[in-house]
């Protein structure tokens, strides 16, 4: 699911995956656990082949690679070793960073040689880590400026409309209906990664077959009540509303009005923006919170905030804001 937070990763790994050697020679993705990494390698693998199913590919750890070195010199096998990762046309190694843990001087050593072999001949290289290279403990510098030759290109975690589209996709996959209701809820609360998300729904989903109950926003809040206790900020409508009223100097009456001021207006729709992003609540749930709107006008309100989000640095910046306030009075 291509969102804000890997939309430049994606193209990035897509283009190497169309044009290897050609576009970014290396290509280095860092982000946290459960972000996707091996996801994006293991899919530019498999579009290299189906492009081209003559290529050789050597995908594996660094671990891998560093046990596979420890074996070669101990088995003097060292000549074979070289060999297989030096003639590929694509290195493929996940998690990196395992090169800069503890003291690995020598497998360092073979992978600047190995690096520089297959970069001198123009076959690619692609590299992933849990931080940028400049942040690997005990890294060699030869090793880290290398790393930055090509491109580097982060993982950042979803932001809500991807964890919902996310949330969507994995239900589909396990074949099982949520609600918008709960996948909000869940969106809203499970904030960290990916792997995060399809726990929660193999939790919620799990729950609703062993005890046969409806999967509602109450059988997902029980569900998910260890996580969510711990990591959850709720907010309500009311509180939004108040916060709102305060930050624009408005009332809550004017918010809850038919009142088409463009300055209420316009904060009507932030109002029903935050309501949709941050709380559990249906579409109807917050028309009725802001004076008996219908589900489509909170749906036009969500979807005209979210652009302008999108398209305007300022207005981005004053809505995230609004939202740190809001965190503050629930801290």
């Amino acid at each position: 699911m291509v969102g804000p937070c890997n939309r430049f990763a994606h193209a990035a790994t897509l283009g190497v995956a169309e044009n290897p050697a050609k576009a970014y020679n290396p290509l280095f993705l860092h982000g946290a656990v459960g972000l996707g990494k091996t996801h994006l390698l293991q899919a530019l693998c498999h579009t290299i082949l189906r492009r081209s199913p003559e290529s050789k590919i050597a995908y594996l750890s660094c671990e891998g690679f560093v046990n596979a070195y420890i074996s070669a010199v101990k088995s003097r096998g060292y000549d074979s070793f070289r060999n297989k990762y030096r003639s590929v046309d694509v290195l493929v190694i996940d998690d990196i960073h395992f090169l800069g843990a503890g003291e690995k001087q020598a497998s360092q050593e073979e992978f600047f040689h190995t690096f520089n072999a297959l970069h001198n001949a123009q076959k690619q290289i692609v590299l992933s880590s849990d931080s940028p290279p400049k942040d690997i403990p005990t890294l060699e510098e030869r090793l880290t400026s290398r790393f930055k030759w090509g491109l580097v290109a982060p993982l950042d975690p979803p932001d809500f409309e991807t964890r919902v589209a996310i949330l969507k996709n994995k239900a589909e996959l396990h074949k099982v209906s949520i609600s918008d209701e709960v996948i909000n809820f869940i969106a809203t609360n499970i904030d960290t990664n990916i792997r995060d998300l399809e726990g929660a729904i193999v939790k919620v989903t799990g729950l609703a077959q062993l005890t046969n109950q409806t999967l509602d926003l109450e059988l997902a809040q029980e569900a998910l009540k260890d996580l969510v206790s711990i990591k959850a900020v709720f907010f309500t409508i009311n509180g939004i509303q108040e916060m709102v009223s305060r930050f624009f100097n408005i009332s809550v009456s004017d918010l809850q009005s038919k009142k088409r001021v463009k300055s209420i207006a316009l904060s009507r729709q932030i109002g029903m923006y935050l309501a949709r992003t941050l709380t559990g609540h249906s579409l109807e749930e917050i028309g009725a919170g802001f004076g008996g709107k219908d589900h489509t006008t909170i749906m036009y309100a969500v979807e005209k905030i979210k652009n302008r989000i999108q398209k305007d640095k300022q207005f981005k910046e004053l809505v995230t804001r609004l939202v740190q306030e809001l965190k503050k009075k629930r801290e």
